[in-house]
């Protein structure tokens, strides 16, 4: 009787907590062809770039067009050792909370991408929603020519970056004007922190019982 009950606690507990890595560095840009390869991902070595062609499909290729809901694979996604690349339309794009457990970006590769191991420009997101990054190792950020994204110049990226010659490049997004005519601005639990999109749990940083914010970063992060 012991044994059976150790066995469906061991067939319980299976597959929890387990890391899954993932090499995406045979691949130009997420597509319908090679997103299925990506499920249950807790670790991308290498890159995620999220172009207009993933929206738009390859006919030529007979590769289908990719609708948003399903970059929801990367939900389990909590590092990126390459960089992130988001420069893609779609009218139900609005966001990026299909990776908002990522807490690293290591940046490995960066400067490929011009420096940048953050990337999101001339897309049509309304908010970045990357609620629980913490820490951007190497490159610099670039958030530009997003019309309709607002919250992202709130974001103090210097906070998440490791060594002092990080940059963060935050230009040509939807206006301050526009964004509080349009109540698009951070929660009032949020503080100076800044916020990645417009609820409490989207300030940077961690809230306390008691409605402060919690500074989230640790010692080893900067060493």
């Amino acid at each position: 009787m012991m044994i059976r009950l150790v066995i469906v606690v061991l067939m319980l507990g299976s597959g929890q907590g387990q890391s899954k890595e993932c090499k995406t560095n045979n691949i130009d840009y997420i597509n319908n062809s090679n997103l299925v390869k990506l499920s249950g991902c807790t670790k991308i070595i290498g890159n995620i770039n999220v172009v207009e062609a993933s929206f738009e499909g390859d006919p030529y290729l007979n590769i289908p067009a990719l609708h948003p809901y399903q970059l929801e694979v990367f939900k389990s996604v909590k590092e990126i050792t390459g960089v992130l690349v988001v420069q893609g339309k779609h009218k139900d794009f609005k966001d990026l909370s299909f990776l908002g457990n990522l807490t690293t970006i290591y940046g490995r590769g960066s400067k490929r991408y011009q420096g940048a191991s953050l990337s999101v420009a001339y897309s049509s997101i309304e908010a970045l929603n990357l609620s629980s990054l913490k820490r951007i190792r190497n490159g610099n950020v670039v958030i530009a020519f997003n019309d309709r994204l607002c919250y992202a110049d709130t974001v103090k990226f210097t906070n998440l970056f490791r060594r002092k010659e990080q940059q963060a490049t935050v230009v040509k997004n939807r206006s301050k004007l526009e964004c509080e005519l349009t109540r698009k601005r951070c929660s009032t639990v949020c503080g100076t922190n800044g916020c990645w999109g417009p609820r409490r749990e989207n300030c940077v940083g961690n809230i306390t019982e008691n409605n402060s914010i919690e500074d989230s970063f640790h010692i080893d992060d900067i060493l």
